[in-house]
């Protein structure tokens, strides 16, 4: 208890330390309030965990170092105390400098504490990976010692996977190896397809890793496909948000042996601007045919939030050519469905497009929840007896309808007809025993 005392004293004074220049910025607007303020505010005791971070504005003094520094393990202690309590946030180990950073940038306690709570999931989902992975090594040494016990107690040649065998075993590191070599032979005799990673600044800091992702994800299929792309990611600034984030999904990036092309130059600097095409989906003109001396561009954006026509203007300030996917030709759009596309499935489309040179196959790529032409076959597809159900119930007989016809008042097209039901005694309308319940207890009595 005397530890945690002293860690919230210490925290109270580095706090008081690091907001003195918001206060000192408070005090030059409020003249005769502020002396009764910081009077009242001396002799109250406030929480220095329940406060936010200081904003700072164009009308506050900036930030230091030191004052950052300050609040930074300020937050540090924040969140070691919490992991002490028991509370939904990570260990101090787990923490890096990017998470820190953007720790910093959070302005509300609220704010704070789903961060922490994100983290913290993504560190009981490691470790749950760990302890499956022990799991399975141990599993695998008890099944390799129970056939070498198996092997020694039988003397005969056994063949099969993992004993003796006339075929060689293909290891992960072979197929990588490959899979590499192929990139290799693609940036010397392959199209080209350039990635604009030029717009970092129009994302906030979710868009940019959104981003960064869907950037690993189009190395990674336009590796996996027969014919990829030589794929060259320019305007590629290692100190931005993506790139950063990029390079935490694809720590090999930067060897020398490692098949990618990241330039920190504009792709007009590389290639001449009568090969260029950029994609856009805000232009007018639609991607007929693709033609393999063309080099396209796309935009490295995730806009989730801003859809000003960004690579649009960037075009017509470059001169360059433009061009959209004819989305609208070849698909019918669900209602409330937007038509953005991710970046690989960019890839994936442009990839189809060049080894079939068909629409149709090459628009199979975009998520089948933004279309409705196959609404129908895919319901039947999933449920063959929900198709027919609507059928089943506009199902009529009509061969009672012949069998009735002197009185065809009396049948029905969905049954058949029933008899004229008689008049019973004692079923007339009374009205002062309507709704009183007299006439059921004459029944009963009778």
């Amino acid at each position: 208890m005397l530890k945690h005392l002293a860690r919230w004293r210490l925290g109270s004074q580095l706090l008081k330390g690091s907001a003195t220049p918001v206060r000192q910025a408070s005090k030059s607007s409020s003249d005769g309030s502020s002396l009764t303020g910081s009077e009242e505010s001396q002799n109250k005791f406030v929480n220095p965990f329940s406060q936010p971070a200081p904003v700072i504005g164009n009308d506050h003094i900036p930030e230091t170092k030191e004052d950052r520094d300050k609040r930074l393990k300020v937050l540090q202690l924040e969140a070691d105390i919490a992991h002490q309590e028991g509370r939904r946030v990570p260990a101090f180990e787990f923490f890096q400098d990017h998470h820190w950073e953007h720790v910093l940038t959070l302005p509300t306690k609220s704010a704070r504490i789903k961060y922490f709570a994100f983290l913290w999931q993504i560190e009981m989902k490691k470790q749950s990976e760990q302890r499956k992975k022990a799991q399975r090594a141990e599993d695998t040494e008890r099944r390799i010692a129970e056939m070498r016990k198996e092997r020694e107690e039988n003397t005969h040649i056994i063949y099969g996977l993992g004993h003796t065998s006339m075929f060689l075993r293909i290891y992960d590191t072979t197929i990588n190896h490959w899979q590499n070599n192929r990139l290799t032979r693609a940036m010397q005799f392959a199209p080209k397809m350039v990635l604009d990673c030029s717009y970092d600044e129009h994302m906030n800091n979710r868009e940019a890793s959104y981003a960064a992702k869907q950037l690993m994800l189009c190395f990674a299929e336009n590796r996996l496909n027969d014919e990829p792309f030589d794929l060259h990611y320019c305007n590629a600034q290692m100190d931005s948000r993506c790139m950063q984030s990029l390079q935490r999904y694809i720590p090999t990036m930067h060897n020398p042996e490692f098949p990618i092309n990241v330039h920190p130059q504009c792709f007009t600097e590389l290639f001449p601007k009568k090969n260029l095409v950029y994609l856009t989906p805000h232009c007018r003109e639609d991607l007929v045919t693709y033609n393999p001396d063309d080099i396209y561009v796309v935009g490295a954006m995730v806009d989730t939030m801003n859809n000003e026509p960004l690579s649009l203007a960037k075009a017509k300030r470059l001169g360059l050519r433009m061009a959209r996917l004819p989305l609208d030709r070849y698909l019918q759009w669900g209602s409330g469905s937007g038509k953005s596309l991710t970046l690989n499935q960019m890839i994936n489309i442009m990839l189809d497009l060049k080894k079939t040179g068909d629409w149709n196959a090459a628009l199979k790529h975009v998520p089948r929840r933004k279309v409705i032409e196959n609404e129908f076959q895919h319901r039947r597809e999933k449920d063959p007896w929900s198709t027919g159900t609507r059928a089943r119930k506009l199902n009529m007989r009509i061969d009672h309808l012949l069998d009735f016809e002197e009185d065809r008042r009396q049948t029905t097209s969905f049954a058949t007809p029933q008899k004229v039901r008689q008049r019973r005694e004692g079923m007339e309308f009374q009205l002062d025993t309507w709704a009183t319940g007299k006439q059921k207890k004459k029944q009963r009595q009778n």
